[in-house]
């Protein structure tokens, strides 16, 4: 009876429950109901309303978690009002993994699985918030999954291998002093800092093998009159780069820029990192698993190369632990316009493909 559920059966139960980063409660309500109902032990609350099923054979192997995040988009209507809608598929995701969830009892014969269901990927708080209470100290391989826009998979196909950048916010906020725009020497223009500033980091130069970019986002100076300097100047930049090592030299080379030319106008600075996004870290073989998980379950004209884009905060699992080996695959459903569009839709028959790939990634690793 488990083999027959379809994902579409709690697509249609989920999608509406759309909730923001943190606010998952019914969502997380929904999923727990579910569990019980399939006689799966699961624990609530872990990280927030994160979810955490375990299915433990008992037999000595290895503990395996699959993940699905289930936290939807805020947009503001017209009124101003903000409402939450599931426009990157994480309902799909946990559609994807409750469906497969009852055939995971007759499937696991060794070691134990974990199937977490984690609240707040979008804020990048939740895999953070579920590693501080303890999800992963027995893991030995975690593997996510995510739908994915058609114009990176085509409906029906599947990709072994979805990469993801390291990214990061900076806001650098110059601080100088007021002077009248007729006595510009008698004060510190914090403007001038930032023009500046931005040179230098427009001049960055790392390895060009590499796909890397930072780029300022948004500039906004202190409001008064147009004939005075600015007391401060805030800049926002974006950063991404492939790897981790290469993220973290460019934030370097980015303080220290910052902090010389604080120092040769004589002003102040303030060095502020808004949010940290690290790259994905793959296993090759487990990514080789997969590839044969889709060529025989779907199809082998249905394996499409990797394919990538963006950040996700799965890939805390990997640098809070790097002993974990990780694999994330991609599920092509026909999703239009694009992820994080608020009219996007996707053709659910095709979540199917997912729930098959997620039992026989169970067989191999538990079976």
């Amino acid at each position: 009876m488990s083999d027959s559920v379809n994902p579409v059966i709690y697509y249609n139960a989920l999608h509406p429950l759309a909730e923001t980063s943190g606010h998952e409660e019914r969502t997380s309500a929904y999923i727990a109901k579910t569990l019980k109902e399939l006689d799966i032990a699961y624990v609530e609350h872990v990280g927030g309303f994160g979810i955490v099923a375990t299915i433990d054979s008992g037999v000595e192997g290895p503990c395996v978690m699959f993940r699905a995040d289930m936290d939807a988009l805020p947009y503001s209507n017209p009124d101003g009002s903000i409402v939450a809608v599931h426009a990157c598929g994480h309902d799909a995701h946990c559609s994807m993994l409750l469906a497969a969830a009852g055939s995971f009892k007759d499937i696991v014969k060794k070691g134990k699985l974990k199937i977490i269901f984690q609240p707040g990927e979008e804020d990048l708080t939740g895999a953070l918030a579920m590693i501080n209470d303890g999800v992963l100290d027995d893991v030995d391989i975690a593997i996510g999954a995510h739908i994915r826009p058609i114009m990176d998979v085509p409906a029906g196909s599947m990709s072994a291998e979805v990469t993801h950048v390291a990214c990061a916010t900076v806001k650098v906020r110059f601080e100088g002093s007021i002077a009248h725009a007729s006595r510009p020497h008698q004060g510190i223009n914090p403007i001038d800092m930032a023009a500046s500033y931005i040179g230098m980091v427009n001049s960055i130069r790392l390895d060009p093998n590499a796909s890397w970019s930072t780029k300022a986002t948004r500039i906004t100076g202190e409001p008064g009159a147009y004939n005075n300097t600015s007391g401060w100047c805030e800049i926002v930049f974006d950063l991404r780069a492939a790897t981790n090592p290469l993220l973290t030299k460019m934030l370097d080379s980015m303080n220290t820029m910052a902090q010389s030319t604080a120092l040769a106008y004589g002003g102040r600075l303030t060095w502020t990192q808004i949010d940290y996004c690290p790259a994905s870290d793959y296993d090759p073989e487990l990514v080789a698993m997969i590839e044969e998980s889709i060529r025989t379950q779907i199809g082998p004209d249905k394996l499409v190369p990797p394919t990538g884009g963006g950040g996700e905060d799965f890939h805390f699992y990997k640098v809070k632990k790097p002993s974990v080996r990780t694999a994330y695959f991609g599920v092509g459903v026909g999703a239009a316009p694009g992820l994080h569009k608020r009219d996007m839709t996707f053709q659910t028959q095709y979540m199917v493909n997912g729930v098959k790939v997620w039992k026989d990634i169970a067989r191999k690793l538990l079976g």
